[in-house]
């Protein structure tokens, strides 16, 4: 008797046609950008390739590394011009949630949301979650909340790819991308892995 262990699996074609999803497939554009900027500011860093991962916890889980020490970089609209949009990138220790009320003071508009998944895409190539904390690199303006420098010395993110992982000094991110430094997360307790 045949059991489901016995089976042989399904050729990858067919298990890949079973698994659709509506987010465009990985593109290592972005990848190639951001390793290109690190080199060129003579920037040492560690790449690391794991399984794709879509949140924060998965990422910190797959990197063995803190989630406080993971940037999380959110890509957020202004659409108050209806036909102008302008986008940033706000960037916090993944441990900690944006405060909207204090990032749309920061930046100085009331009509700011989170960028769709096909903005997302557009502007940077990248599927949601694997969007890096370089703004530069999309002309889009970077905001860094103190919550990610304040987390150690060192930060994580995907690097363009689900399944790219770069770590890097904190300081040299901030060297390289200059971004404004400010405070825009929750006065809540950072989530921790056990939260």
């Amino acid at each position: 008797m045949e059991t489901e262990k016995d089976k042989d699996p399904a050729p990858a074609e067919e298990v890949k046609e079973e698994v659709k999803t509506d987010e465009p497939e990985e593109d290592p554009a972005t990848f190639n950008k951001v390793e290109e900027l690190l080199k060129e500011n003579e920037v040492e860093y560690t790449l690391t390739i794991h399984k794709p991962t879509k949140t924060s916890q998965e990422s910190a889980d797959v990197r063995g590394a803190t989630l406080a020490s993971g940037a999380k970089a959110m890509f957020i609209v202004d659409h108050s011009k209806k036909f102008n949009l302008v986008y940033f990138l706000c960037v916090m220790s993944a441990a900690r949630k944006m405060n909207w009320k204090r990032i749309k003071g920061i930046v100085g508009t009331k009509k700011l949301r989170l960028a769709t998944v096909e903005e997302v895409f557009d502007k940077t190539g990248c599927v949601s979650g694997a969007v890096p904390p370089f703004g530069k690199l999309f002309d889009a303006h970077t905001y860094v909340d103190n919550s990610l420098i304040e987390q150690g010395d060192t930060i994580n993110f995907n690097a363009g790819l689900r399944t790219l992982s770069i770590n890097m000094k904190t300081e040299d991110y901030v060297k390289v991308e200059d971004p404004k430094l400010c405070n825009f997360v929750q006065n809540e307790e950072p989530k921790t892995e056990e939260s």
